[in-house]
């Protein structure tokens, strides 16, 4: 069967056994604000018709789980599939099952996103090994928030060290800001993916995470962090001392794995950021990105000239 880069679908199988209809689950209000909010047009032109996979398992203990962040993932769903579909940029197509990472059956698609999984997916080393050399090889990965919780399961944040060192860093600490209103600073006012803010910062109440590596920025190109001299914090919000020490809280970010390139962003565990129109514009161009349709500077961000820090 060929590609159509304008079909989309929506199709949860394998471990959790069932199957869910596009949209199904999504209240009618709520579609009804991502309709309003989906990007009109692609950021860029797709070079060739492209194919995003996209899982949001979660799991807990061996075993599929859904919880909280689960709530949010019928908006982010039918959001991220809109948006391939409406522009062009790409075709979504929506698994829960592990086996869809077996080098044969993932060779098919041009970027993986993780979109709010969770937990220890998988321990197969075929699957592990395949799902790295795939973006190692050129293709792309794609992370939306719990994305950085995947993986891991507390207490532990290193189960499999090597994801978290493509995806440019590991969760500790929980959430310093849970649904709290957090001023969100522009980094690289210049890349194609901050286009859409003209260089304004915004607020957004969500979920953050903080992250402990001694270091970011070394090896992270950051798009978005978070202002925390206009969000504030105090001991309540149980800052790792790392972070306390440099203040640095990174939201967004790009980065190149070998000859792959990787998108994350910690926004989107509620809803209401998935029919947020520029925010949906920003993870439009983090995906083209990640497929290789949008070009953008990955320089970690401790090596850019003075005047793009």
């Amino acid at each position: 069967m060929g590609r159509n880069p304008m079909r989309c679908n929506l199709l949860l199988v394998g471990a959790l056994g069932f199957k869910l209809l596009y949209g199904q689950a999504l209240p009618p209000e709520q579609k009804q604000k991502v309709d309003d909010a989906v990007p009109a047009k692609a950021v860029a032109k797709p070079r060739m018709p492209r194919r995003l996979l996209v899982s949001s398992l979660v799991m807990r203990d061996g075993h599929p789980w859904r919880g909280s962040s689960y709530a949010t993932n019928p908006a982010a769903n039918y959001a991220i599939g809109e948006m391939g579909k409406r522009t062009g940029a790409y075709e979504a197509v929506f698994s829960d099952d592990i086996e869809m990472f077996r080098p044969d059956r993932i060779k098919q698609f041009d970027a993986l996103c993780f979109l709010n999984t969770g937990g220890v997916l998988f321990e197969d080393p075929e699957l592990k090994k395949s799902l790295l050399a795939f973006i190692a090889g050129g293709k792309g990965f794609v992370g939306i928030h719990d994305a950085i919780a995947t993986f891991v399961q507390y207490p532990k944040y290193d189960q499999w060290p090597p994801f978290g060192q493509m995806l440019g860093a590991t969760e500790n600490g929980g959430h310093p800001w849970d649904g709290e209103t957090m001023t969100v600073k522009v980094e690289d006012p210049t890349s194609p993916l901050d286009a859409v803010f003209h260089g304004e910062e915004f607020q957004i109440a969500d979920q953050a995470f903080q992250f402990q590596e001694p270091t970011l920025r070394d090896h992270l190109h950051v798009l978005l962090s978070i202002d925390v001299e206009k969000t504030g914090f105090s001991p309540k919000h149980r800052i790792l001392p790392v972070r306390m020490a440099d203040q640095d809280f990174p939201v967004t970010w790009i980065r190149a794995y070998e000859k792959g390139r990787v998108f994350y962003s910690s926004l989107g565990h509620g809803a209401p950021v998935f029919w947020n129109a520029p925010l949906l514009e920003h993870f439009l161009a983090g995906i083209q990105y990640a497929l290789g349709d949008l070009k953008a500077d990955s320089t970690p961000s401790a090596k850019l000239p003075a005047a793009k820090k």
